[in-house]
């Protein structure tokens, strides 16, 4: 019973400008909370059909194609456990000389032009062809995803005088292949894409990456 009329009491004489959240907003944070996957990630593993996934199949075609539309389907790319090992904004991949990131140039009907910026450690036209694939799965009504220009998929630029038009060197505009892993592949005839740029371990036991 003193337990009672002392809760009773302390909520008397707590100040109104100290309170609780209302249902809703512990309803938004709890919803918020428990989605942790990125659908990028759960459409290249083929979890949207399982409990695995907070998404559905549903979830995946977007319902309107717009620049809008595209811009967030680049950004759950780039942002997805996925896009740790390609894109320059993750520590993990900066760390390394991974610069690169995905722009949308323009939306022009069913044809997206796309902007590869920066240095990849994949070769460029694989960073377009999984933006490529991601694009028409989440927005079927993109029939086209090119890039400005043909030489943006090269990995490797020409440089020449300008007079003589003799070349004077090789630009390679990958990121450096810091631990040697990329050369090593190739070497055995291995694509190193296919694994990218970090040996499964670094991401722990607990992750998958099983690219598309």
């Amino acid at each position: 019973m003193l337990r009672f009329f002392a809760a009773l009491l302390l909520c008397l004489i707590i100040p109104s400008s100290i309170g609780f959240a209302p249902p809703s907003q512990l309803l938004l944070l709890r919803s918020t909370s428990t989605k942790l996957h990125n659908i990028y990630d759960d459409w290249s593993t083929d979890l949207l059909s399982t409990a695995s996934s907070p998404y559905t199949y549903d979830d995946l075609i977007l319902p309107f194609c717009d620049e809008e539309a595209v811009e967030q389907c680049l950004e759950e790319l780039m942002d997805s456990e996925y896009g740790k090992t390609m894109f320059g904004r993750h520590d993990m991949a900066a760390n390394v000389g991974i610069t690169g990131t995905l722009e949308l140039i323009s939306l022009e009907g069913p044809e997206a032009t796309l902007a590869l910026i920066g240095k990849f450690w994949h070769r460029r036209e694989t960073v377009l062809g999984k933006a490529a694939m991601y694009l028409n799965a989440r927005i079927p009504e993109i029939t086209s995803i090119t890039v400005a220009s043909a030489e943006d998929l090269n990995d490797f630029e020409e440089v020449t005088d300008e007079f003589t038009g003799e070349i004077l060197y090789v630009d390679d505009k990958r990121s450096p292949d810091f631990n040697g892993d990329r050369e090593t592949m190739e070497y055995q005839g291995l694509d190193p894409d296919v694994r990218g740029p970090f040996p499964p371990s670094v991401f722990g036991s607990g992750v998958k990456i099983i690219p598309t």
